[in-house]
């Protein structure tokens, strides 16, 4: 096999790097939701590295890595698992993880265990399997060394192989649409309008099926080809939209940046010798400009309700209003008269009040729909209720549903 790099295997290497990158970002981000947040960073990671693995085959720098043959191959199983874990974080209110979600990552171990004759098999044999996949030339086939325990032949597995993946994704799609329309339903019968997380899931939702379309059509397409130029195009193709996601991603997320809302420091007025500093007297925010703050922070608040957040800061409120965070905090303690914390906890409450009158909210339990208004903890809900209201959440729901 002769290694060589062309415009298409750098663009999809290209990807990969992005997918790397944004695994590790969205892994080890402080902000947003943690799980969430790691569960979408291992999803992250789950997607590029079987991308690294076909561009490595696909080029022929295999042969610098040829451990790497199949190595990823068992993360087919793991992909749609951790999207419907995901997807789970952010529209199941007080998700938390449990030990038994380890489970559904029982088919990539299976799958693990069944490769390992595979992964015994000398270099040189690996090698040569991926020259003939992708009709590269080779030496003369190696024995292998070791025997199999599943058919006599490697290949007789694909047959096998295409059909039980298949079969796995259709399966997952139709658990995460379930999810998905369950959400969606949700969200319509909330009078503020849908929460941004159904924008983002869509998104990523079409983006799945994109990858299954690919596969289904591409396997479809190649797979009566294996002995035909070309055989495993199919591959190069998922690769190839894999990568176009990672770039979208990484686009999205550059778009939402707070470093597109820097703007140059206005100059510092000059005090009056005798006149007492006030707190904001440097950010010289005109009367006009804070109310126009304002309104735009309470119509995202009632229509994205960035509250629902546990993990909700200042500043990546500001990063969503795409504001200086010292103009967002002024507005906050100068025209609410609250600070950040108040100023959130407020709406949370309010969100727990008109959940706490409807009739279909009944059935749940008090810390659920805290913790699905934003709080993160039961005694933090408790003390917050108590304060604003001077009554808890219990007796408040007694006399709303004796009413």
């Amino acid at each position: 096999m002769q290694p060589f790099l062309n415009l298409w295997s750098v663009l999809i290497l290209l990807g990969a790097a992005q997918g790397l990158f944004l695994s590790w970002t969205f892994f080890f981000s402080p902000q947003g939701q943690p799980l969430s947040n790691r569960l979408l960073g291992l999803l992250m990671l789950s997607l590029a590295l079987p991308v690294i693995e076909i561009l490595l085959c696909y080029s022929g720098y295999i042969q610098f890595a040829p451990f790497f043959v199949s190595l990823t191959e068992p993360l087919n199983f793991a992909v749609s698992p951790l999207l419907y874990l995901y997807t789970r974080s952010l529209t199941v209110a007080a998700f938390r993880w449990r030990p038994r979600y380890l489970l559904l990552l029982l088919p990539a171990v299976a799958h693990a265990v069944y490769l390992v004759p595979f992964f015994g098999q000398s270099n040189a044999w690996k090698l040569r399997t991926v020259a003939e996949s992708f009709h590269q030339p080779h030496p003369a086939a190696p024995v292998a060394e070791h025997p199999f325990w599943w058919f006599s032949t490697y290949d007789q597995f694909y047959a096998v192989f295409y059909l039980v993946l298949g079969a796995y994704l259709l399966l997952y799609l139709g658990l995460l649409l379930h999810t998905f329309l369950t959400y969606q339903r949700q969200q319509a019968a909330r009078p503020a309008g849908p929460a941004p997380a159904l924008s983002w899931l869509r998104r990523l939702g079409w983006g799945f099926v994109a990858v299954l379309l690919v596969y289904v059509g591409s396997t479809a397409y190649f797979h009566n080809a294996r002995t035909s130029e070309g055989a495993d195009a199919g591959d190069v193709w998922l690769a190839s939209l894999i990568a176009l996601l990672f770039y979208s991603m990484s686009g999205r997320a550059i778009s939402r940046s707070s470093l597109l809302a820097l703007q140059e420091a206005p100059e510092e007025p000059q005090p009056e010798p005798a006149a007492p500093r006030r707190k904001y007297e440097k950010t010289a925010l005109a009367p006009e400009a804070a109310a126009e703050i304002l309104t735009r922070l309470r119509a995202l608040m009632a229509t994205e309700r960035p509250y629902q957040n546990p993990d909700l800061s200042l500043a990546e409120l500001a990063t969503q209003l795409r504001l200086p965070l010292h103009h967002l905090s002024q507005v906050i303690n100068e025209q609410c008269q609250q600070n950040f914390f108040d100023f959130i906890n407020t709406y949370r409450i309010e969100e727990v009040k008109r959940q706490l009158l409807l009739p279909e909210t009944a059935r749940l339990k008090l810390e659920e729909i805290g913790f699905a208004a934003g709080f993160n903890s039961k005694s933090a809900f408790n003390a917050a209720f108590k304060k604003s209201t001077n009554t808890t959440p219990s007796q408040f729901r007694k006399t709303a549903l004796a009413q």
